[in-house]
């Protein structure tokens, strides 16, 4: 008989793949990869929390999903191109004919159209000229700011917008400072960050004004997982039944007071075009 010290000669001496191996007949973990939760904003926890919801209430008695998480600060167009080039599995994002060309879109909208609702920050200074901004054609003859790749940007300019963008976030800031351009549309959580962030650069919000258009925002998975993207498409129909989902939306202050405000806004409501009509979400708002 084999001494324990023996036996423990033996393990170490094999493969580590042999070690590893699942048991004959056990259903192997599934793997995925996708970016740092950080990568996409203050929620990316919460997308990961969801993402992890969807695949247990689709397990089927298999095991946890590993989660491989790509390198952090990578830009999302970066990730947009890793997730075409099959080195990511799925990834979050609001939603384009562009990246719907691209990706399969899980179509559920994440964020339950609370980024649907634009605040406009604009230049204290300008306050007393923009309160008689009262429609869109009016709103037109000013220039937005977005970020170059942000698809506000091509919303705002598919709605007859002239913009200016810029790849770099804290330069949007700057550049409203210095008057190249009149106003950013944020979403409440967003301009109410950001004035605080910036409260000696005399930035305001425009009162009684905003944007509204539809852009949800999906998981999106590589084109070769179809049956991923169905998965996905189940277990977060599933999660929206069972309560679960909105449990983990609601656990966000951010975004249950957004939710909040979004549906008791009293202001007035510009509406735009959306990029893509795409279909209604399976969760209710």
């Amino acid at each position: 008989m084999s001494s324990p010290s023996c036996l423990r000669r033996q393990l170490l001496a094999l493969p580590l793949a042999a070690v590893l191996r699942p048991a004959r007949g056990a259903t192997p973990a599934l793997t995925l990869r996708l970016p740092d939760p950080d990568a996409y904003g203050a929620h990316g926890q919460f997308f990961i929390e969801v993402l992890k919801r969807a695949l247990a209430l689709t397990a089927e008695g298999g095991p946890p999903p590993v989660l491989v998480h790509a390198a952090p600060h990578l830009p999302r167009p970066r990730l947009r191109h890793m997730l075409q080039d099959g080195q990511l599995d799925l990834l979050w994002s609001t939603s384009t004919p562009e990246r719907e060309a691209q990706a399969l879109p899980v179509r559920f909208d994440l964020l339950k159209g609370t980024n649907e609702l634009r605040l406009l920050l604009v230049r204290a200074a300008d306050l007393p000229a923009l309160r008689g901004v009262r429609t869109l054609d009016a709103l037109r003859r000013l220039r937005a700011g977005a970020g170059t790749y942000w698809s506000d940007a091509q919303i705002l300019r598919a709605n007859g917008f002239t913009v200016e963008t810029t790849p770099k976030f804290d330069s949007l800031f700057r550049m409203l400072k210095a008057g190249r351009f009149d106003f950013i549309p944020r979403t409440r959580e967003e301009i109410d960050t950001e004035l605080q962030l910036h409260a000696d650069q005399d930035f305001a919000e425009l009162p009684g004004l905003a944007l509204q258009y539809r852009q949800p925002v999906y998981f999106f998975v590589a084109r070769d997982k179809p049956q991923l993207a169905e998965r996905l498409q189940r277990g977060l129909a599933l999660a929206a039944a069972d309560g679960s989902f909105d449990a983990l939306f609601n656990a966000q202050p951010g975004l249950k007071a957004a939710l909040a405000q979004l549906r008791s806004y009293a202001g007035l409501r510009l509406q735009l075009r959306a990029l893509e009509p795409g279909a209604a979400s399976t969760e209710p708002r």
